[in-house]
C-alpha cells in the first residue's frame, strides 16, 4: 500500500520535472498551462486550511494573493530581488491576516463570508485609489523578460509544499484543535481549547501561499490590475475547486482544480458564453447534489484507495 501510494505522485513528479527537457512544439504552451493549474491548486489547497479543515468560508483568499502581487511588483520596481520581494509579501499577508482575524472571527457562518468577499471589493477599490504605488485601474507593470521554466517550477514546488503543510497541519495539534472548532465552536472553547489564537494562526499559515503564489504571478506576466487580483473570478476559483474536489481532504482541491480548470479550458474554447457563469453554478451544485465533492464519490474513493491515495474524513 505504501509503495502504491509513491507510485503516482512519482509519475507526475517525472512528468512535471522533465516537461520543460523534452523539445516538441506545443511544449511552451503545455507548461503554461499547466504553470496556471499549478497557480490555482495551490490557491485552493492554501484557502481550504481555512475552508475546509477550520469550516469558515473565507470568499476573502483571494486578498492575500493581491496583496502579495502588488509587494513583489512595487519592491521589483525598486531593484529589490524577487526573493527578498516574497518574503515581504508573506510577512505583509501575515501581518493583514493577524489584523483582520480579530473582528472577522467574532462573524460566523454567511456573515463571515460576506464580509470576507466584502474585503475583497473593499482592497479592489484601495488598489484603483493608490495610482502612485499601484497604478490604479491602469495596473502595475515590472520590466519583461521570458521567466516561463523558472516560474513553471517554482509555482509547482510551492504547490507541493501546500500539500505537505495541509498533511502536516492535519495531523498536528493545531490541526486536532482547528477540526474541533469545525464541529462545534462553543464545545471546543469549553473544554479549553484557545479558538480565536486557532483561527488568527490558520488564516496566518494560509496567507502565506497566496501571497507567493501572487508574486509570482506579477512576476510572470510582468503585468497585474485590481480587477484582474481582486476580480470576481479570481475571488470564487479556489473555494470552487476546493468544493468540487473534496474540502476537508488534502486530495480534495488537488482533483477540484484539475477537474475544474480542464472543463474551463473545454468550455471557453467551444461555449464562450457560458464561462462567465460556470463558477457560481458548480458552486450552487456540488452544494445541492454532491456537497461531499469528488473526493467522495465512492468510484472515486475505490479509484484512490487502489492508488493507495484514500484519505479518512478528517
Amino acid at each position: 500500500m505504501r509503495l502504491r501510494a509513491f507510485l503516482l505522485p512519482g509519475a507526475v513528479l517525472l512528468f512535471v520535472l522533465g516537461l520543460p527537457l523534452v523539445p516538441f512544439d506545443a511544449r511552451v504552451y503545455v507548461m503554461q498551462e499547466l504553470t496556471l493549474l499549478f497557480l490555482y491548486a495551490g490557491l485552493a489547497q492554501s484557502y481550504d486550511l481555512v475552508g475546509g479543515t477550520l469550516g469558515y468560508i473565507n470568499l476573502g483568499h483571494i486578498v492575500f494573493f493581491g496583496l502579495g502581487a502588488y509587494t513583489v511588483g512595487i519592491l521589483f520596481n525598486v531593484g529589490v530581488p524577487l526573493a527578498a520581494g516574497l518574503l515581504a509579501a508573506i510577512a505583509v499577508a501575515a501581518a493583514f491576516a493577524a489584523v483582520v482575524s480579530i473582528p472577522f472571527f467574532r462573524l460566523r457562518g454567511a456573515y463571515f463570508s460576506l464580509a470576507t468577499f466584502a474585503l475583497v471589493k473593499l482592497m479592489e477599490q484601495i488598489a484603483n485609489n493608490l495610482r502612485g504605488l499601484t497604478g490604479g485601474s491602469s495596473g502595475l507593470k515590472i520590466l519583461a523578460e521570458n521567466r516561463v521554466v523558472p516560474t513553471y517550477y517554482a509555482m509547482f514546488g510551492l504547490l507541493i509544499v501546500a500539500v505537505v503543510t495541509t498533511l502536516a497541519i492535519n495531523r498536528s495539534r493545531l490541526g486536532l484543535g482547528m477540526k474541533s472548532i469545525r464541529e462545534d465552536e462553543a464545545v471546543a472553547r469549553d473544554f479549553g481549547v484557545p479558538t480565536m489564537r486557532i483561527k488568527a494562526q490558520a488564516l496566518m499559515i494560509s496567507s502565506a501561499f497566496p501571497a507567493v503564489l501572487g508574486g509570482l504571478f506579477v512576476w510572470y506576466i510582468n503585468f497585474i490590475n485590481p480587477a484582474e487580483v481582486f476580480g470576481l473570478k479570481m475571488a470564487l476559483q479556489p473555494v470552487a475547486m476546493a468544493m468540487l474536489g473534496g474540502s476537508g481532504l488534502a486530495i480534495g482541491p488537488l482533483l477540484g482544480s484539475t477537474f475544474l480548470y480542464g472543463l474551463e479550458e473545454f468550455i471557453w474554447t467551444r461555449f464562450e458564453h457560458l464561462h462567465g457563469a460556470m463558477l457560481g453554478l458548480i458552486v450552487v451544485l456540488v452544494g445541492l447534489f454532491m456537497p461531499g465533492g469528488l473526493a467522495r464519490l465512492r468510484p472515486v474513493e475505490r479509484l484512490l484507495e487502489r492508488l493507495g491515495l484514500k484519505e479518512d474524513d478528517q
